[in-house]
């Protein structure tokens, strides 16, 4: 088998047939290397933007990554690396490689056949497939690439794989009998970690085994002489047997000593899931020698902490044979445990007789930390109030080890922080079928992933779920699902014994200062999302921000900081769970009160969209409100949302859709009328084409029969999704009831809007004189408005209608009028569109590469505005000239990501024809396996949406091959 064509393992490197290939310049390595180190994975652009910038990222970054994926994409095709495999997904990409192509995932396809091989005994083969796997590493991973934090996590663990991989290799050698390059080797890795006792071990026995048994001996007193220096410890029993052996006689420094203390509770017999947190805790713990270590767990109620906190302890006993104390410190009761108190009960763990017991708290510590310096005990502080109460009993020095449990975040304390969140959905899985058996859990999948979904993945919640079942067996999964999906009564179906999920968060919510805890009942007013502060702010009525209580809600686990978002404010998230209780107390509020704010909310976002729209690179083609003035939590962030509108928009989508919809049920149709209207030219943006037609869909069937701006505004938006869509019944129905409306209300620009799009429905359909008719008394309407943005859209459309005759000639002179239009007004957007239609213009009159420079500024101007769709449009139009320029090359790569992009936005009558032109492609350059299956890829797509002359043409097409 040839060398791998991608190699991280080392300096990063892309081979073909053996010969090197020239990457370009950091940027584009940079991205390489992020995706092959999560080959096959989503990366987003935000993280790409983050490994480029890491300094903070120019407003260009999302343009910039896209042009440095294309020419990456291109130096691939060209050096003849099928570059299909880097594909384009929603707001990033994914780089698929095979095993054999990229080292790293080589590395561990071997490494697992050599483990398997060690495990069925057969050690010849086992250390031929470990030193092949070995031999890929030539240095560390990407040493030749300026490093980024955010690659940190995987070449960790490549590293830590390839040290293993090192340790079973010689454990085979070992077994094997080979010593001499065994010794020599093993000497090596001690000169680096002289504190492994296993590399100790593995020296003295195989010096012992090829007769060297002086230098055994020697080896062995050396592995004393430094565990005595280093860390003040006698070896291990195991290593203390070997040289036992190799000296021939029983160490005359062992004596008999009282069986170890062990003070923890039972484990758990059914313990599930935590896997990562587990390998996590045993790692840090399995640290302790040379000083103490503290883990801190903390996460919020019901997380598993004290459970998992015990699990790990019983599973590591034999790393403490001194013994483990366990202390449950009762932070969350009335009265938490003093740390004198503590300290008493764990130094009579410690054999220390009440008589000789300080009554001096500091006596009491320093006691304690001397009884712990030449010792390994493990100590579990369950249910801590804090640092105060803890600092005080930690070990200062020794092989000692605590693990510490709190609700509360505590970053004063000397420990490694381990926040905890929600279980993994499998590890839930797996834990609600131990509880209720998995055959029951087989039979009803779906109704189980329905009671998780409900229990949030709560360690807690999922076990008094489980138990509920298993103490009632005539229900079924299904009815417990249907119970608990109803938010309201879900707390009241979540206990059972002395297990319940609403007393645990009543336990935390009760110690929470009063403004702290009406920042909680807000959560009960807002949408189940991650919120910025200011909405908290708002929801609570406050006209300033709410840092102090948002942070104090952090730390004690009732919310979670789930990140920065696009204007650099953190966004806090509440659990399902804390939410319906959050519902809960909010409810006990005086109903009008809770009206208003919810309103008040809805009002502040309505407010900033419209900041948002003032300020957008792109010109709606639409009827928007007049922007107002924020007042407020909103004063604060209106700056950033004009400067970063469509950032802005992003960031709160999820919330703004679901606004629309809350406002709605609350029975305030023109508030989210207003809302939706806002929210209308971010969709089209961005091609978040559910969304727009969810939200503006829902308001128009809550309103009586349309009559208004707001209703005709609404139809005209609908229209030009329906166009985009291919509904043009719809569409036209749309914009002709639209605009009627608006000549009804005696709106001029707003009439001439619905007409433009009345016009491109005719264009499409090939009415090309109701379409010219149409656009041209859209532009009497523009003009009579003073609308400048719309005259420039009719010019341009106009001239479309001359392009479609083929009459360059005819199209010139709106063309140029549109283009001067377009940069008089400033509308960037509309100039790229502009620059599209003259780019067809040159190509009629046959200068194709005029016509390509003309697309590629449109391209720059749409990557710029971070407009994918208009974008990959296009791209498409770059592909089809160059492909009618005979370079297939870069028209194959223009055209894959054009395709990409267009199945995400669910535009299939571009995604019909692009697969149309990769088909045409494929079969001139004699791959004509790969061009059937774009054709038949175009021609089902044809046929979905019933365009019979286009289906006939592929079908020929298709015929043609056989």
């Amino acid at each position: 088998m040839g060398e791998p064509s991608f190699g991280v393992l080392g300096p990063l490197q892309v081979r073909v047939k053996g010969v090197p290939i020239r990457l370009g310049g950091p940027k584009p390595r940079a991205i390489l290397a992020t995706l092959l180190l999560q080959p096959g994975s989503f990366v987003s652009l935000d993280l790409l933007t983050e490994v480029l910038w890491p300094g903070g990222a120019p407003r260009s970054a999302v343009a910039n990554v896209r042009t440095y994926v294309r020419a990456l994409r291109r130096t691939l095709s060209e050096a003849g690396i099928n570059a299909d495999g880097l594909s384009t997904r929603p707001s990033g990409y994914a780089l698929d490689v095979a095993p054999h192509d990229l080292d790293l995932l080589l590395f561990e396809q071997r490494l697992e056949r050599a483990r398997a091989e060690r495990d069925d005994g057969d050690h010849a083969t086992a250390l031929r497939a470990y030193e092949s796997a070995l031999d890929l590493w030539r240095g560390g991973v990407l040493q030749d690439v300026p490093s980024s934090v955010v690659w940190d996590p995987a070449i960790t663990r490549a590293e830590g794989v390839r040290s293993a991989a090192i340790d079973e290799c010689l454990d085979v050698r070992l077994r094997m009998g080979d010593y001499a390059p065994l010794v020599a080797e093993l000497r090596s890795r001690l000169a680096e970690d002289p504190l492994r006792e296993d590399l100790w071990q593995m020296l003295v026995r195989a010096l012992h085994s090829s007769g060297r048994t002086l230098e055994a001996r020697s080896a062995y007193a050396d592995a004393e002489r430094t565990l005595a220096a280093e860390l003040g410890i006698e070896p291990g029993p195991s290593l203390r047997s070997t040289g036992e052996e190799v000296n021939g006689y029983v160490s005359r420094r062992r004596t008999t000593s009282p069986a170890p203390v062990c003070q923890l509770p039972i484990d758990v017999p059914d313990f599930t899931g935590r896997a990562d947190e587990i390998a996590v805790l045993e790692g840090l713990l399995s640290a302790a020698g040379r000083q103490p270590v503290v883990a801190a767990l903390s996460g919020p109620p019901g997380s598993g902490k004290s459970t998992l906190a015990v699990h790990v302890a019983h599973r590591v006993r034999p790393a403490f044979p001194d013994g483990q104390l366990f202390v449950d410190l009762d932070g969350m009761s009335r009265r938490p445990r003093e740390p004198a108190d503590v300290l008493a009960e764990l130094l009579r763990g410690l054999g220390v007789i009440d008589s000789a017991i300080p009554g001096d708290l500091s006596e009491r510590a320093s006691l304690f930390r001397s009884r712990l310096a030449q010792r390994r005990f493990l100590i579990v502080l369950d249910d801590a109030a804090g640092s105060a109460q803890v600092r005080s009993l930690l070990p200062g020095t020794g092989g000692s080890a605590v693990i510490v449990s709190s609700r509360r975040r505590m970053p004063g304390l000397p420990a490694h922080h381990l926040p905890m969140g929600m279980m993994r959905h499998d590890e839930a899985r797996a834990l609600f079928a131990t509880i209720v058996g998995p055959d029951r859990l087989r039979m009803e999948e779906a109704d189980a992933d329905r009671v998780l979904a409900c229990c949030g993945s709560l360690p807690l919640a999922v076990r008094i779920a489980g138990a509920r079942l298993v103490n009632r067996p005539g229900w079924t999964v299904g009815a417990l699902a249907d119970f608990l999906s109803d938010e309201r009564g879900r707390l009241d179906q979540l206990h059972t014994g002395e297990l319940e999920v609403r007393a645990s968060a009543e336990l935390s919510y009760r110690h929470l200062p009063a403004q702290a805890a009406t920042a909680f009942r807000a959560f009960g007013l807002l949408a189940d999302d991650a919120v910025a502060g200011w909405m908290v702010a708002v929801a609570m009525g406050r006209s300033e921000g709410v840092a102090g209580e948002l942070e104090t809600l952090a730390d004690e686990h009732l919310v979670e900081v789930s990140g920065t978002d696009r204007l650099g404010l953190q966004r806090y998230r509440m659990h399902d769970l804390l939410r319906c209780y959050a519902r809960e107390l909010s409810e006990a509020d005086d109903a009008g009160l809770r009206l208003q704010r919810r309103l008040e909310v809805v009002d502040t976002l309505t407010v900033l969209a419209r900041c948002a729209n003032s300020a957008m690179p792109t010109h709606f083609l639409g009827i928007l409100g007049e922007p107002t003035r924020p007042a407020g939590p909103a004063v604060a962030i209106a700056p950033s949302v004009r400067a970063r509108p469509v950032e802005w928009f992003e960031t709160e989508r999820r919330i703004l859709v679901a606004a629309v919809e809350s406002t709605l049920r609350l029975g305030h149709v023109s508030r989210a009328a207003d809302l939706a209207i806002e929210l209308a030219g971010f969709f089209d943006l961005r091609g978040y084409y559910g969304d727009w037609l969810r939200t503006h869909r829902l308001v128009l069937d809550a309103a009586p029969a349309p009559s208004d701006r707001q209703a005709a505004a609404l139809l005209r938006n609908l229209g030009q999704l329906h166009l985009y869509q291919d509904r043009y019944t719809d569409a036209l129905a749309s914009f002709d009831t639209s605009r009627a409306l608006f000549a009804g209300l005696g709106n001029l620009s707003g009439e001439a809007v619905a007409a433009v799009g009345a016009g491109s429905v005719y264009r499409v359909l090939n009415d090309l004189d109701a379409a010219l008719d149409t656009f041209v008394t859209a532009l009497r309407g523009f003009d009579k408005a003073g609308d400048r943005h719309g005259e420039t859209v009719a010019h341009n459309a106009i001239a479309s209608v001359w392009l479609e005759r083929r009459d360059p000639d005819a199209a010139a002179p709106w063309l140029d009028c549109a283009l001067e239009l377009s940069r008089e007004v400033g509308d960037r957007h509309r100039e790229a569109q502009v620059r599209r239609r003259i780019a067809v213009l040159h190509e009629l009159r046959g200068e194709p590469h005029v016509a390509q420079a003309e697309l590629e500024r449109a391209l720059g101007i749409f990557d710029e505005l971070a407009d994918a769709h208009c974008a990959a449009y296009v791209q498409q139009s770059i592909g089809e000239l160059l492909l009618r320029q005979g370079d297939a090359s870069q028209a194959s790569a223009l055209l894959v990501d054009a395709l990409a992009v267009q199945q995400q936005l669910g535009d299939r009558r571009a995604e019909a024809r692009v697969a149309c032109l990769l088909g045409e492609l494929h079969h001139a350059t004699g791959r004509d396996r790969t061009a059937r299956r774009y054709f038949h890829r175009s021609l089902s797509t044809w046929r979905r949406l019933e365009a019979c002359g286009q289906a006939e043409l592929v079908e020929a097409k298709l015929r043609s091959l056989r």
